[in-house]
């Protein structure tokens, strides 16, 4: 019996050696090419982003907002808000009471349609 164990364990020692022959190699090799690769379109995505940047800028600066100077205006946008009357909103989630009660109203107030004559 111990004569076939001894056979059959050089075939997993060789076997053994080539796995970490191979691991050894994807070290190595990882550690020449993992570097960080610049990605192509880093240009175009800056170019966009200084482009979306200013366009805000220029917006925010009509509106009168500006960096430490917009307190006025935020002010006066406060007043207007605040001096609105509220309103209550005329929808409804569906399937609910009120919604149903709209749907009945709507379909009560329809015109049936007249039947067309048959031909």
């Amino acid at each position: 019996m111990s004569d076939s164990a001894s056979k059959s364990a050089p075939g997993f020692f060789w076997l053994l050696t080539a796995f970490l022959g191979f691991a050894a190699l994807a070290v190595v090799l990882n550690a020449f090419f993992a570097g960080e690769r610049p990605n192509p379109r880093d240009q175009v995505r800056a170019a966009n982003t200084a482009a979306l940047k200013e366009a805000q800028d220029k917006n925010l600066e009509k509106l009168g907002l500006l960096p430490g100077k917009s307190a006025a205006t935020l002010a006066k946008g406060l007043s207007l808000v605040q001096a609105a009357k509220p309103v209550t909103s005329t929808m409804a989630v569906p399937g609910s009471p009120t919604q149903l009660k709209q749907a009945a109203q709507s379909a009560a107030r329809a015109p049936t349609p007249a039947s067309a004559p048959v031909k």
